[in-house]
């Protein structure tokens, strides 16, 4: 039943989302994403999971109170999520709940989730998790071009250490 609401979208592919959590989501927030919100940026920011910083110097503009149910229920998800020891998601959110806290990494994953829903239910493109390995493989190329970069501004070479 859930699969024909979606317009044949596949949505348990998602990690941390039951079946019950999908139907919330869909009376939340119906099947028609894109006649609603034309990007996922305007989505996350409907529900509330998409940064906001209204600052300019010292002083802040109005935040945003709360979040609406659907919001809410990401935020649940990306809770859940976060426990995973073998997802790509989960060890997102234990790197960043270790730089930056677990409510900014809770925050930060609801949000990923967010725009992976919207992106399967108005363009039809699947999730395929990578794995945690994979993803720890990418962090760490990343890092390691960094380094190389800031080694290049400040005229320094980068020694790989012998195993």
């Amino acid at each position: 039943m859930l699969y024909r609401l979606c317009g044949n979208q596949d949505l348990s592919v998602l990690p941390g989302v039951a079946d019950y959590a999908w139907l919330q989501l869909i009376a939340e927030t119906g099947t028609d994403l894109g006649r609603h919100w034309r990007t996922e940026k305007a989505f996350t920011a409907w529900l509330g999971v998409a940064p906001g910083s209204r600052q300019s110097g010292k002083r802040r503009g109005n935040q945003r109170r709360g979040r609406n149910r659907a919001g809410r229920l990401f935020c649940v998800v990306a809770r859940s999520v976060g426990r995973s020891a073998d997802t790509a998601l989960g060890g997102f959110y234990r790197r960043l709940k270790g730089r930056r806290g677990g409510l900014v990494a809770n925050l930060a994953l609801a949000r990923k989730l967010a725009e992976l829903y919207w992106r399967m239910m108005v363009h039809g493109i699947a999730y395929v998790e990578q794995g945690l390995k994979k993803y720890q493989e990418k962090v760490a190329e990343t890092e390691q071009r960094l380094l190389r970069k800031l080694a290049k501004k400040y005229n320094m070479v980068v020694m790989p250490q012998a195993a």
